[in-house]
């Protein structure tokens, strides 16, 4: 009995400490992008849909809200707008999502932003310095500075960033630090890649969530391609870095830029699903479905008609997406008929649990037989 008591009283400790915790309570998150007003009507670079829906988030009391992008106008306004005093567009985005997070008071639920070409340069072309600094002088003090440093004019400390709430990681990319001067081709092709990977390769979450500003798959038509390119090297770039979001248990990618809703679900060479969810329909003008997807991204949902968010509730097992929307004609709400589900990858402690039972068993028992005994034990 001694014996016994010995070797698994260990195991108990080990028990305890890997299953501590137990279950926790259902959670949510709310996930919208493309919030930003008209180039010709605006006065405020916000949507005049966005009040409304940030009343209808804060009223569901969510932990957290992820904003995927194009928050404001940007430089996308008339020359001798006020507006031109970027500041100005980002106070007013804070004013109408008050009911969601007070800036001010530092009440209400977190808000989480990645810029868009709207907060870099609304055609893609080279950065406005003074638009990019106006976003960073908003969003600072409210996003964690965990973001990759690599030289003075490649810090994206208070750009991208990640962090763990409850069972879920998330890491936040910005995709306008690497501006591509070829002819025919200017642009963003390209993100801090590993830094990317790294965040989730450092957790053992059963639910990770990535989110930038542009799509990765193409749900428009069916060139495949997107943030990364058509290119055969922005195809093989993409490809690689989808094997490593996959393998390292990424199962969302939030994104917009495309100013409707649309939730297509794509997979790795490892056979991985990444669902990629392009919320672009928080309050930018609606633009309708294209012609078809790529055949690498399977459409589950399409709205291009209704403003609104996606609303994450997150269990121990299970996360349920659910789409709240906005009709413009009457501003009435309702929620989709459709919902995404996603399952959890399992956290490594009852594998661990098992291991070490077994190894500290067999050591354990190895140390016993191999012990000197004192005489007369």
């Amino acid at each position: 009995m001694q014996l016994i008591t010995r070797y698994l009283m260990p195991v108990a400790i080990v028990a305890l400490a890997l299953g501590a915790g137990g279950a926790r309570a259902d959670w949510t998150f709310v996930m919208l992008g493309d919030t930003r007003g008209e180039r010709d009507t605006t006065a405020t670079g916000v949507s005049l849909y966005l009040p409304n829906i940030a009343q209808k988030i804060a009223s569901l009391n969510p932990e957290l809200v992820l904003v995927c992008g194009d928050l404001v106008n940007g430089n996308d306004v008339p020359t001798d707008s006020v507006l031109t005093n970027y500041s100005l567009q980002f106070d007013y985005w804070k004013a109408a999502m008050q009911p969601v997070f007070n800036y001010a008071a530092g009440t209400g639920s977190p808000i989480y932003p990645v810029r868009g070409n709207h907060e870099n340069c609304d055609h893609e072309g080279p950065t406005v310095h003074h638009l990019k600094e106006a976003y960073y002088d908003a969003f600072k003090a409210y996003v964690p500075t965990n973001g990759p440093s690599y030289s003075s004019s490649n810090d994206k400390v208070g750009f991208s960033y990640s962090f763990t709430h409850s069972n879920v990681t998330f890491a936040v990319a910005d995709q306008y630090f690497y501006y591509d001067q070829t002819p025919t081709v200017t642009g963003y092709y390209e993100l801090a890649r590993s830094w990317v990977v790294d965040q989730f390769q450092q957790t053992n979450s059963p639910y990770k969530v990535f989110m930038a500003h542009e799509p990765i798959f193409n749900t428009e038509h069916s060139t495949p391609g997107g943030f990364f390119g058509d290119s055969a090297e922005g195809l093989q770039t993409r490809t690689d870095f989808w094997n490593e979001l996959g393998t390292n248990g990424v199962q969302l990618y939030l994104t917009g830029h495309i100013h409707n809703e649309t939730v297509a679900s794509t997979t790795n060479a490892f056979g991985d699903t990444i669902i990629q969810l392009l919320a672009g329909n928080g309050g930018a003008a609606l633009e309708g479905m294209g012609t078809a997807s790529e055949p690498s991204a399977n459409v589950l949902y399409s709205n291009d008609t209704q403003y609104g968010f996606a609303l994450a509730t997150v269990g121990d097992t299970s996360m349920t997406i659910n789409y709240y929307l906005l009709n413009p004609a009457d501003e009435t709400w309702s929620q989709a008929s459709y919902s995404t589900t996603l399952f959890a990858i399992p956290e490594p402690s009852s594998a661990l649990l098992f291991a070490a039972g077994v190894l500290l068993l067999r050591r354990l028992a190895i140390n016993s037989r191999r012990a000197p005994r004192a005489p007369g034990v």
